[in-house]
């Protein structure tokens, strides 16, 4: 993962941005495709958090919004 504590927050401030954007400009928002996580990249995330399973959903989450939001 990246070193730098505000990525996420600076990807979601620009995603924000951009939607406001397209707002004011009288664009229809793109359409975004969800993308998920595979059943192995799943299993790897549990594996590598197998003590805490907050811990777990928290990974599974943060793999989410970098593939989404960034």
């Amino acid at each position: 993962m990246n070193d730098c504590p505000n990525c996420e927050y600076h990807r979601q401030r620009a995603q924000r941005w951009r939607e406001e954007a397209y707002r004011q400009a009288g664009h229809p928002l793109p359409e975004r495709e969800w993308v998920g996580l595979t059943k192995e990249e799943r299993h790897e995330i549990s594996m590598a958090n197998r003590p805490y399973c907050a811990d777990v959903m928290a990974a599974h989450e943060e793999e989410l919004k970098r593939r989404n939001y960034g």
